[in-house]
């Protein structure tokens, strides 16, 4: 894996450290792994941090392989949205944990990337940039490399990184729209669960009503923060919890894991800087759910 820039006018006659850091955002562990693996190229010849370079140069970025793989590959079928060399989408199932625990290290979306990558002759840690609990099924994202991580992290916290899901919620919401705006946290240090208090760090969630049945609401909500259950959460706090999500007051019996799905995620390539919008259906379980709530 690699990345590419041509040298423009205004960093003539530069280092290229200075052009590591300040224009193409690499963090000071990156470059100081780069000056290890040799992995730096000016016009095809390899160069030093301090070399300088002049406008129409072609820096390249060569990324190593990482030395250690701390996930087991593992054979499980991979739903892909899109991936080249420096990222990976995948529409993740409900009932599989992202990243293996010390009680779970086989059957996670990480044991499957790795062997899908391993395939291709690559062997890059796991590094999802966003997160799913292990029964929310939909898009996620994977970056290949630190340094896009970083980059992608980045946007997730400057807000340019949005993610929208669609979830199913006990009863009839009153309002079309709006937006949820409670400190998330513990509620005590040994909880088991997360709730709105004060002490909570921020959390805020935008929501759309798409359509209401008679017992519940379809809606599609966009994260402005990232907290933990988030979603979860700020919807039992209005009185709507999530059909399917026993640990947050929703009841089993039209659907057997908490009923939201990431559909849909939008992002700019951090290499081409194109911006990416990428979609995951709605699973099995939640349109059988959504029609039998239409069904008088």
């Amino acid at each position: 894996m690699h990345i590419e820039y041509k040298v423009t006018n205004d960093n003539d006659n530069r280092k290229v450290s200075q052009i590591l850091k300040n224009h193409l955002k690499f963090s000071r562990g990156e470059i100081r792994r780069i000056k290890r693996c040799a992995g730096l190229m000016v016009n095809d010849q390899t160069v030093r941090l301090n070399s300088l370079v002049k406008e129409g140069d072609l820096i390249r970025v060569n990324f190593q392989d990482d030395d250690d793989q701390p996930v087991i590959p593992q054979d499980i079928p991979l739903n892909i949205l899109f991936e080249d060399e420096h990222i990976l989408v995948v529409n993740k199932p409900f009932n599989m944990l992202v990243h293996p625990l010390s009680y779970h290290v086989l059957n996670t979306l990480a044991n499957g990337v790795i062997y899908h990558w391993q395939l291709q002759g690559h062997n890059s840690k796991f590094r999802s940039v966003s997160r799913l609990d292990k029964d929310t099924s939909g898009v996620i994202l994977i970056a290949k490399s630190s340094y896009i991580c970083h980059q992608l992290a980045e946007q997730m916290k400057n807000g340019i990184c949005r993610r929208e899901y669609l979830t199913v919620v006990h009863n009839r919401i009153a309002m079309n729209s709006g937006i949820i705006n409670f400190p998330i946290g513990r509620p005590h240090d040994d909880s088991l669960i997360f709730g709105v208090t004060s002490q909570g760090k921020e959390a805020i969630t935008h929501f759309t009503v798409i359509q209401r049945f008679a017992s519940g609401s379809l809606v599609k909500l966009r994260l402005e923060t990232g907290r933990t259950h988030q979603i979860r959460v700020h919807m039992r706090h209005l009185g709507h919890p999530l059909m399917g999500d026993e640990l947050y007051g929703g009841s089993l019996d039209l659907i057997h894991r908490q009923a939201l799905h990431s559909w849909r995620l939008e992002f700019n390539h951090p290499v081409t800087k194109e911006n990416m919008q990428l979609e995951a259906p709605l699973p099995a379980d939640m349109a059988s759910l959504i029609h039998e709530l239409k069904t008088p």
